[in-house]
């Protein structure tokens, strides 16, 4: 049975904590412009912050926002579920 996973939020602190116990398992630590997230398995308590919905998963996980290796990008989008071609944000065209 495939695992459902979540994006959460995660403090700094968190993080550190998370990526110095050596033992992430399941467990993506991802540190982006906007802050750190964690993509875990559903119910897991390893992120201290809000859930992400998945448009905004969606959109916190594009290449623009994180700076790190292009496939952990991929297998985070992936685990939640998401399109993997990470594609940049749309940005609103203004007439002329």
């Amino acid at each position: 049975m495939r695992k459902n996973y979540e994006a959460r939020w995660v403090s700094r602190q968190r993080y550190d904590a998370l990526r110095r116990s050596g033992r992430l398992g399941d467990i993506l630590l991802l540190e982006t412009t906007n802050g750190y997230l964690v993509i875990q398995p559903s119910g897991s308590d390893a992120g201290d912050g809000a859930a992400l919905r998945p448009q905004e998963a969606d959109y916190e996980l594009q290449a623009v926002w994180f700076p790190g290796p292009p496939p952990l990008l991929k297998k985070a989008r992936a685990l939640l579920g998401l399109e993997t071609d990470a594609r940049s944000p749309r940005v609103a065209e203004t007439s002329r």
